[in-house]
């Protein structure tokens, strides 16, 4: 990013500074897209393992059902039928939790985008050229215009999680299991 011709040395500081800052941008950057990935990869993994844990508790359920109609009722199989069927049913119905937690990784995901673009945004704000690379002003507004996009970017973060429906989606615990 520093053009290789800067005479003073406050120059030459302020265009190290605005280099520095390139480089906090575009790894910051490089870590949100692997968060982005990994979010998207878990919210994966956790829709399979709720599917497959939800067919073999339905799968369990039915065949029990079965067996309760193929055998003549008597007291005790059919409390303890009666029993297992209810814990079935409650850990199917706590399998469904994973809707709640693909919101919450979604929401997850739709900040680190918007993080992402408001970086984007400011690595393409270094990227245009020094006039006069002698005067650190350029510099040193190059690299202000690129907090202040950062730091616009970290308030409307912060706006959305504070919005009335995202409150919501904070409050209690998922209990998935």
């Amino acid at each position: 990013m520093t053009q290789d011709i800067v005479a003073s040395p406050d120059a030459r500081h302020a265009a190290q500074a605005a280099d520095l800052l390139v480089t906090v941008a575009a790894s910051l950057n490089e870590r949100l897209a692997v968060t982005a990935t990994e979010l998207a990869r878990s919210q994966a993994l956790l829709r399979e393992a709720s599917e497959e844990l939800m067919t073999a508790f339905r799968g369990a359920a039915d065949r029990i059902v079965a067996a309760q109609k193929a055998e003549p009722a008597t007291a005790d199989p059919q409390e303890e039928f009666g029993l297992v069927l209810d814990h079935l049913y409650r850990a199917v119905h706590h399998l469904q939790s994973h809707d709640v937690v693909n919101q919450v990784i979604d929401a997850q995901k739709l900040r680190v985008d918007k993080m992402r673009e408001k970086f984007a945004e400011a690595l393409s704000l270094a990227s245009a050229s020094v006039d006069d690379p002698a005067r650190p002003e350029q510099w040193i507004e190059r690299s202000r215009a690129m907090l202040d996009c950062i730091v616009a970017g970290i308030r409307q973060m912060d706006d959305d999680g504070h919005r009335p429906g995202a409150e919501r989606q904070r409050q209690g615990s998922v209990d998935l299991f």
